[in-house]
Formats: C-alpha cells, sequence, structure tokens
C-alpha cells in the first residue's frame, strides 16, 4: 500500500513539475518578446529623434543664412548644372559645425556609368559604419548614425505660379521665382542588423535618396543599381527611418 501511494505521488510530482516547467518556459517567451518589442520601440525613438535633429539645426537661422552661401548646403548647388545631383554629408555629433563643405560629397548619374558618382569633390561627406577611428555617428554613444542629402527639385507643380512670390510693395510687387529644395535624413543603427558595415556603407555612399537621372542620359538598365538608399537598407533589413522635407527658397531670402 505505501508503495502504490509512493508511487502515486511521485507521478504528482512529475506532473506539477511539468507543468511549472511549461509555465516557465512561456514566461521566458513572453518576457523575450517583451524585451524584444521594448527595444524595438526605443530603438525607433532614437531613430527618430536622431532624424528629428536635423532639420533642427536646418532650420536655425544662422545656419540657414550660412547654407545659402557659395559654399553653404543650399548655395553650392544652387545652379543648373547641379539641379539632379545630391549634396551629401553626415550629421556627426563630435563636430561643432553642422555643416562644412570640407565634409561633404556630391554624388549623381553620369553618362554611361552603371552606378552614380560619389567623388565630384571627395567621399568625406558619406557616413562610415565601418571607420572606428573617427565618429561617424550623432553622438559619442555610436548607436546611431545620421546622413543628409539635399537635393533641388527637379519636379514642375502642376499649380501654375505656384513656386512664385509676389511682393507686398505696390510698386515692387513683381513675380519672382521660387526654388524648392529637399533635405532627405536618413538615421540607421548598425548594431541592431546582421548586415556587414560593407554593405551598409554601400548604401550610403553609392546610392541616391532621390534617384534622379539627367534625361538623355544613358546608364545600365540594372534596376538594383539604381535603388535608393532607403530601398538597399529595406534589403539588407537594417534598422532605419529617414525623412524628407521640402523648402522654398526665395529671391528675397537669397
Amino acid at each position: 500500500m505505501k508503495q502504490h501511494q509512493q508511487g502515486a505521488t511521485l507521478i504528482v510530482v512529475l506532473f506539477v513539475l511539468l507543468i511549472l516547467t511549461i509555465i516557465g518556459t512561456v514566461s521566458i517567451r513572453q518576457s523575450s518578446m517583451v524585451l524584444k518589442v521594448a527595444t524595438s520601440s526605443q530603438a525607433q525613438q532614437l531613430l527618430t529623434q536622431n532624424t528629428d535633429a536635423t532639420f533642427f539645426n536646418v532650420e536655425d537661422l544662422d545656419n540657414f543664412n550660412q547654407s545659402l552661401s557659395t559654399s553653404g548646403m543650399f548655395g553650392h548647388i544652387n545652379n543648373d548644372k547641379d539641379i539632379t545631383k545630391e549634396l551629401v554629408f553626415c550629421f556627426r555629433g563630435d563636430q561643432k559645425q553642422f555643416f562644412n563643405i570640407g565634409r561633404a560629397s556630391i554624388i549623381a548619374w553620369e553618362e554611361g556609368k552603371s552606378e552614380p558618382t560619389n567623388s565630384f569633390i571627395g567621399k568625406d561627406g558619406f557616413c562610415d559604419a565601418k571607420n572606428a577611428t573617427k565618429n561617424f555617428f550623432t553622438s559619442t554613444r555610436r548607436v546611431v548614425m545620421t546622413q543628409v542629402a539635399v537635393k533641388f527639385s527637379t519636379v514642375n507643380s502642376s499649380v501654375p505660379f505656384s513656386d512664385r512670390q509676389r511682393g507686398t510693395d505696390a510698386k515692387q510687387s513683381l513675380a519672382e521665382e521660387a526654388k524648392r529644395v529637399k533635405i532627405f535624413s536618413v538615421s540607421v543603427m548598425p548594431t541592431l542588423s546582421s548586415a556587414s558595415r560593407d554593405d551598409i556603407n554601400l548604401c550610403l555612399q553609392n546610392r541616391m535618396s532621390e534617384v534622379t537621372i539627367p534625361q538623355g542620359t544613358t546608364v545600365a538598365a540594372n534596376s538594383a543599381v539604381r535603388q535608393s538608399i532607403t530601398t538597399c537598407l529595406t534589403a539588407l533589413n537594417v534598422p532605419f527611418t529617414t525623412h524628407v522635407t521640402e523648402y522654398a527658397i526665395t529671391p528675397e531670402y537669397s
């Protein structure tokens, strides 16, 4: 009788252990899922904050006035020759100046090339996820890097005269031409991706934020090389966020 009771007790204990094991496994999986969600939410918040910081600096009055000069982010490509080109620079938090033409690059398609040319004024402007000696991140934490691209719009508005500003002075109320310029901000977190740093750099340094090919230009038909930065990063499954804002620059301020 005692042996039968002992055997029944053993079965009950094993059954209880099995239930506890199942409960523990489920709890661990739930905790892991919650942690992943929390990490994803935190990462998205950091990416968004760094992207927003780009436009806070662009719209800063002191930075904006400098941007319109010939060495500024707007003025340097404010001509018909560079209408399809992108001026690119890495928003580096350890630098005192938000923009410096000496640390900028220009990328654009050229006739007969299979990929856009990125060496018009050097390659120091692109963010480098592989370089360990220089801080290409927006802060010393080296978590998020943000690359900024500036490009004048090549698309005519569908609304007649929408790009013209009229003065309020009766003697000077002539229609004035306004130029539209786009600011692209792409923030990435290389540490949360299994993609190689070389592949991430390929997206940042050899792809355009807005793929614009001049009319009449013959390039390779391979669609892979014509993909944008965001398409390239998506294919690599790299966490990123992107934002674009369009500004109208009028002669009154230039």
